[in-house]
């Protein structure tokens, strides 16, 4: 670990966290875990990405009485393309059971995910959100009641972190558990960290709503139907989905697995042959894609998941939903099964098929590997999976850490003290096995058909996500966090501004509004990171990563509909100066990757806006002094920020955002203030929050774009075709009263 003069030069320099200099001094001292973790961060290369952005895929639309919603079977995307691409095959990884895509991008204490791992070993990443999970909204309109909350402190504490007082070791698995980035105890900040990302569920059988007319085409995807032929299994053992229903509950029941299945054959289809890594609960994913797209599924990585062959609900061998034998099944009762019971300690019995044993069909010659940590409660291993695919023909083999002499792992391995050289045998298995990933491809950077790098390309010195507003709440089933805020950071590799950026998205978004269209299209938070700002962006509470349970944050207002926001999008379609590039209706797809994204907010606003303004204080306090840019309904966050903490709001954007929410400005005097307006958007508040702010002493100004010469614009700027345009001016703005450093 390098010295605490070198430690601090270096993460000062890159603006590790947001961290100031005071504040590492003395992380050294009183936790010296996350002191490692920044020293880690510091010593770094540079991340140098072509792309960094994100999609949707299955984007469908539900008929409700109420008006047309998206079904909620959608499946978020985000993505990494490094410039120097080494393996031809991207990854594509899977989270587990209550989590989200955040397994992947970091660890409670603050180090490098897998995602960064693999991005600096030459990997594309592409990084899913199952529907229902992290930024695919979940809502009970869509998937039925909400789940009862399981992922309380309790729960996790003691099983995915080490053994405690509260939760003994039980077996000799389990006491060996001592790679978990702090104690794991309730209180603990690492713990806080883990359980805070943890919500959501699986789209519910006989919960989901069927699909309306408008999905029977290819937006999003090609459809189930598309793939059974290619797969080689009888059509009507894959049927999409249920006849169109409009007003409610589907017509039958439709497993979360058969929605994994379609949306994963319709990632693939999208990005083409790919590496499957899969985690726990979520570890099936692999191969009932691979039944349906068995041509592009090279390789399936899972880890600690899948379960047991015809154990539980794995009545078709180890999935719950129909496969393809040879010789072909109907119907999982035609599978005959014995008994196998394994001469390991520790190992209970399982089931294997009869001989003959029956091939299956479509996961010939795609390499399978299971992976074990030696401390989990899976533990010791699960050669019974092993055992049934390789019975049934397919090329299997089980990764077992304490073999590669990997000790001390729990379940979150990934997570882990020792997360990088977990991944190691991981990635020699994929040299071994997958022989396209070993293959060299150009070392230039990527470019675009003109030559010219992608739009959303950046150099990084850091990124990562953190939580603040983990406050505990008792319940009558345990504890659960309620009211987090999730903040995910990007650090330039040259920072010019002195001040970061803090971008907060409007009323029923998440921060997507700011990451571009959805079609791979750079939005404000590249602009900002490529002209040299830190970036904070955030998840309000009950938003997008930062899982919404009324036990939580209350009573939850209706799914938005498609006739909500169109009426801004149409706004920016007409006159001379188009700016929406679709017809900005409901046939537009630009409009369904908007729309995927929509939450459902928490009714009670009075309650939403104490948490923006004491999640905000908290972000602050961690990062220091900040511009906070904020957009429609999410404006007030910007006022209440700085009324609690007005020595750190350094500049205010408000972007057609909410009135004022108090009299007393007090304690805005001092902070740069701009109200931005579009020309088409028909807000008309801008002129009364400036007044406001000016007979209050404060330096505010509106900025109209029109009087920029920057016409045809609606509400949502940020989406359209002129958005760098609009983000010139504001940054012109910003660096008029804040200067940029030369």
């Amino acid at each position: 670990m390098s010295s605490r003069r070198d430690f601090i030069r270096s993460a000062a320099a890159l603006g590790i966290g947001g961290f100031s200099a005071t504040t590492l001094l003395e992380a050294l001292v009183a936790n010296p875990v996350q002191a490692q973790a920044g020293a880690e961060r510091a010593a770094a290369p540079p991340l140098d990405l072509a792309e960094w952005s994100y999609f949707w895929v299955g984007v469908e639309q539900a008929h409700l009485p109420r008006g047309t919603t998206v079904s909620g079977k959608q499946m978020y995307v985000e993505y990494w393309i490094p410039s120097l691409v080494r393996h031809p095959l991207p990854i594509v990884l899977v989270h587990g059971g209550g989590g989200q895509g955040l397994d992947w991008m970091g660890t409670p204490d603050g180090r490098p995910g897998w995602v960064t791992y693999l991005l600096q070993e030459g990997f594309k990443v592409y990084v899913v959100d199952r529907p229902g999970h992290g930024r695919s909204p979940f809502h009970p309109d869509l998937h039925g009641p909400f789940p009862a909350q399981t992922n309380t402190l309790e729960a996790m504490s003691g099983q995915f972190t080490p053994p405690n007082a509260s939760r003994p070791a039980s077996g000799p698995y389990r006491p060996l558990h001592n790679q978990w980035p702090g104690t794991g105890e309730i209180g603990s900040p690492d713990l806080d960290q883990l359980v805070a990302s943890q919500g959501g569920s699986y789209v519910a059988p006989g919960g989901a709503v069927s699909a309306g007319p408008a999905a029977a085409g290819g937006r999003g995807g090609r459809g189930i139907q598309g793939g059974a032929a290619q797969g080689g299994a009888p059509a009507a053992a894959f049927a999409a989905t249920p006849p169109p229903v409009d007003g409610g509950a589907a017509a039958g029941a439709e497993t979360a697995h058969m929605v994994w299945r379609q949306r994963g054959a319709m990632l693939l289809d999208k990005i083409g042959p790919s590496i499957i890594m899969t985690h726990s609960a979520g570890g099936p994913f692999g191969w009932l894609v691979a039944e349906i797209r068995p041509n592009l599924v090279k390789g399936i990585i899972c880890i600690e998941g899948g379960g047991t062959p015809f154990g539980g609900q794995n009545m078709w061998g180890m999935s719950t939903i129909p496969v393809a034998y040879d010789p072909p099944v109907s119907d999982p009762s035609e599978i005959k099964t014995k008994v196998v019971t394994p001469t390991e300690p520790g190992m209970q019995p399982y089931r294997l098929q009869e001989e003959p044993a029956r091939k299956l069909k479509n996961l010939q010659g795609i390499p399978i590997v299971i992976v074990t940590a030696e401390a989990s409660f899976a533990s010791p291993g699960n050669p019974g999976a092993i055992a049934y695919f390789k019975q049934a023909g397919c090329k299997a083999e089980e990764l077992r850490l304490v073999d590669r002499g990997i000790h001390g792992n729990g379940h979150m391995m990934m997570v882990e003290k020792n997360n990088r050289q977990v991944l190691q045998p991981i990635l020699d298995w994929i040299q071994k096995n997958v022989p396209a990933s070993g293959a060299r491809v150009s070392a230039t950077q990527k470019t675009t058909t003109s030559g010219k790098k992608p739009e959303t390309a950046m150099t990084l010195a850091n990124q990562g996500f953190f939580w603040v507003g983990t406050e505990h709440k008792k319940v009558p089933y345990g504890t659960i966090i309620s009211g987090q805020m999730y903040v995910q950071y990007l650090t330039p590799s040259q920072v010019r501004h002195p001040y970061p950026v803090v971008l907060v998205h409007g009323g029923s978004g998440q921060m997507l509004h700011y990451m571009g269209t959805g079609d791979g299209a750079a939005g404000w938070a590249h602009y900002y990171v490529q002209e040299g700002y830190r970036v904070y962006l955030v998840d309000r509470p009950g938003h997008g990563r930062a899982p919404y349970h009324p036990d939580a944050l209350g009573p939850i207002g209706p799914q938005p509909t498609y006739a909500g926001v169109v009426a801004d999008f149409k706004r920016a379609t007409v006159g001379p100066n188009r700016q929406w590039s679709g017809p900005g209706d409901v046939t537009d797809p630009l409009v369904d990757q908007f729309m995927a994204s929509q939450n459902a907010t928490p009714q009670d606003q009075a309650m939403a806006q104490a948490l923006w303004a004491s999640r905000g204080a908290e972000l602050l306090d961690k990062i220091g002094p900040a511009i906070v840019q904020t957009h429609s309904a999410g404006g007030p966050f910007g006022w209440l920020v700085a009324d609690q903490r007005p020595k750190l709001v350094k500049a205010i954007v408000c972007v057609e955002g909410g009135r004022l929410p108090f009299e007393t400005l007090t304690n805005l005097q001092g902070i740069p203030i701009v109200y931005v307006t579009a020309e088409k958007s028909g807000r008309t508040q801008g002129a009364a929050v400036i007044a406001s702010l000016k007979q209050a002493g404060c330096d505010a100004e509106e900025l109209q774009l029109k009087d920029r010469g920057i016409l045809g614009n609606g509400h949502f700027m940020m989406f359209e075709n002129n958005r760098r345009q609009v983000f010139d001016v504001i940054r012109g703005w910003i660096e008029q009263k804040l200067p940029a450093r030369s």
